[in-house]
């Protein structure tokens, strides 16, 4: 009999218990202060050095939160002052620290801009001074094209948006796996049409599926279709500004008290960011357009949530999915992929 067994012999099981906690408690300190370090030191926050890789999780950044003002039904002229400012900045840091021109981000980046002014164009608006001054090069790009090029560039383009219509989702079903996930977009707005929530529910049942570890399969869904509810969730979670409330709110957790370790810390990450992203692909799959929203929140933002929605401290929340019928026809963030090459390493 080893030591630790036989110090489990003769120590009382509570006793036991209460020291097997504070080990975990040293040890889960340890691990999430290398995690902390290793966030703090590489990610692109201001305080860091602008590495390439860096920069670029900036650009596409703020790429996006362009292209999600370019898509809204309810466009409103002249927006993003600041994104475009942000943009610029780290454009601007790109070139001077001599990275390639070339580089598909820094392409996008250039073409998220004339795909602002190709929009201001075709609605007769005027294009902001701040876009005229600080990307001068950009709007003269696109003041010389042709219409052809101009609609060329709207369907090549890597950068801006799409259209996606309700006519080509009808037949999701039928479609094989690739394609079926080639063809989904996150949608923000919806038809004004109720959701069959036996649809939902059937993606719900689909999703059951995905993975987790060991089978603990600790992945939790909470349906909500009181409208209510719904608008205060997102007013909490702070990014569906501007838009309608979407008809169904899913919000995904991770039940904690599945897990036996202190090194399964990070797994409710792991295992609900898979159902999510299959919870994502049942939806498409069955003709419903969605939208997934981090719960990146402030502390206070999270209690008011969990008090709002009934949802326990043992969960860990995951993503909010938004839920709608596809509208007839509906614009939607390009939200350009990297060739898989750039993310794929081998080790032979």
């Amino acid at each position: 009999m080893g030591v630790k067994q036989r110090i489990k012999t003769i120590v009382p099981h509570r006793v036991w218990r209460v020291l097997q906690g504070c080990k975990a408690n040293m040890t889960l300190a340890s691990y999430y202060a290398g995690q902390r370090k290793r966030f703090l030191r590489f990610c692109a926050g201001q305080w860091n050095v602008g590495q390439s890789e860096q920069l670029r999780g900036t650009m596409v950044y703020y790429i996006h939160r362009i292209e999600k003002g370019l898509s809204h039904r309810r466009f409103r002229a002249g927006f993003g002052r600041s994104a475009f400012g942000e943009l610029r900045s780290v454009m601007d840091e790109w070139r001077e620290r001599d990275y390639p021109v070339d580089d598909v981000t820094y392409i996008a980046a250039r073409q998220v801009v004339r795909a602002y002014v190709r929009k201001h164009r075709a609605l007769e608006k005027p294009i902001p001074e701040f876009v005229g001054v600080w990307f001068a090069d950009e709007v003269a790009s696109v003041d010389i094209e042709s219409v052809e090029q101009a609609e060329k560039a709207d369907v090549a383009g890597n950068a801006g948006v799409k259209t996606v219509r309700a006519a080509d989702k009808r037949d999701n079903a039928s479609l094989d796996y690739a394609a079926l996930f080639a063809g989904r977009s996150s949608v923000r707005e919806y038809a004004e049409t109720p959701v069959d929530m036996g649809t939902v529910r059937k993606a719900v049942s689909m999703s059951m599926k995905t993975p987790s570890v060991c089978n603990r399969q600790a992945y939790r869904v909470l349906l909500i279709s009181n409208p209510k509810f719904i608008e205060q969730a997102l007013a909490l979670q702070g990014g569906w500004r501007g838009y309608d409330a979407p008809p169904v709110l899913a919000l995904i957790s991770v039940d904690v008290r599945s897990f036996v370790s202190v090194e399964e810390r990070n797994e409710p990450y792991i295992d609900g960011g898979l159902f999510a992203m299959a919870f994502l692909t049942a939806l498409e799959c069955e003709s419903l357009a969605a939208c997934p929203l981090n719960t990146m929140m402030r502390e206070k933002q999270e209690h008011e949530i969990r008090k709002l929605l009934g949802v326990p401290d043992y969960e860990t929340l995951i993503a909010f999915v938004a839920i709608g019928n596809f509208p007839e026809s509906i614009e939607s963030p390009v939200s350009f992929r990297y060739d898989a090459s750039v993310i794929t390493r081998e080790l032979n």
